[in-house]
């Protein structure tokens, strides 16, 4: 018998979203399946045109128009993309809540409870997981210089990296690809693999829950968009993009397991995390960043 209070298991949002019911009254129709294909490219269309807009406008009103004067004002470059990132979010939490008649966070399946019931193993394997991949990573082709290490040339410039990658872009980038796209893949596998009988689309209609197949498809043709983003920021290092890529997995696993993008993103952040943190002992606390290039 579980030792979870009552209360707080019937709290957590069920994995499984069927929609009818025995009871008349309590029969909320056709199962909506959300987010869908068309929801997720309105997503990343949303988040397109914000962090253009706001990388752009940053680098007009600081007069900027070179690589190296960009690299110059790494405070700049990394506060115009998280002003990008900031206006995505703030524009899908209000859109899409219209759009499904549910909330955002119940939407993407947040499930914050998840998060809070299971950090206990999701913080160690994502520490383990950062540990393997920077381990991985020694053994296997790697460019001699990065842009991301440019924008760490300052102390300033480290810490506004390390505050951006720890905190705003897991939250953006979880939500995107395991909140938004996963699912929305799911989706269209299943719909495209669903026997046209009565039965199937009775089953359809009556349940949210993705297939098996379904979700492995979404795990690999959502972790390879999310690698490939990362490809400006590794000079294109096919290696480490491979790296990004099961890194990738290990989260959609995640997020598959628990039902939750909380979780997900936890482990994300926790995994950057490891990361700046090596890299701030390494560097005697961001003051010797010289040291880094060694």
């Amino acid at each position: 018998m579980s030792d979870v209070p009552l209360t707080e298991a019937a709290a957590e949002p069920k994995a499984l979203d069927i929609q009818h019911d025995t009871d008349p009254a309590q029969d909320h129709g056709i199962a909506k399946r959300i987010p869908h294909l068309g929801h997720a490219i309105l997503f990343f269309a949303i988040a397109l045109l914000a962090t253009v807009v706001c990388v752009l406008g940053g680098f007009t009103a600081g007069h900027l128009r070179s690589a190296e004067e960009i690299l110059q004002h790494p405070g700049l470059a990394v506060g115009s993309q998280a002003l990008g990132y900031v206006l995505t979010l703030a524009v899908a939490a209000w859109l899409f809540p219209r759009l499904w008649q549910k909330s955002f966070l119940r939407g993407i399946e947040w499930n914050a409870l998840a998060a809070r019931r299971r950090w206990y193993w999701v913080v160690p394997a994502a520490v383990a997981l950062s540990a393997a991949a920077q381990g991985a990573l020694h053994f296997l082709p790697t460019p001699g210089q990065t842009p991301l290490d440019d924008l760490m040339r300052s102390a300033n410039g480290a810490w506004l990296l390390t505050l951006f990658g720890v905190l705003l872009a897991p939250l953006t980038e979880e939500i995107a690809f395991r909140g938004f796209l996963l699912p929305a893949l799911a989706t269209a596998y299943d719909w495209l693999a669903l026997e046209r009988t009565p039965a199937e689309l009775q089953r359809w209609q009556s349940s949210t829950a993705h297939s098996a197949a379904a979700l492995l498809f979404a795990a690999v043709f959502s972790s390879l968009p999310f690698a490939l983003m990362h490809a400006g920021q590794v000079a294109h290092a096919w290696a480490v993009l491979g790296v990004l890529f099961v890194v990738s997995l290990a989260f959609s696993y995640v997020r598959i397991a628990t039902h939750s993008v909380a979780c997900s993103t936890l482990m994300h952040a926790t995994y950057n995390f490891t990361i700046f943190a090596v890299l701030f002992v390494a560097s005697g606390g961001f003051r010797h960043l010289d040291k880094l290039s060694k």
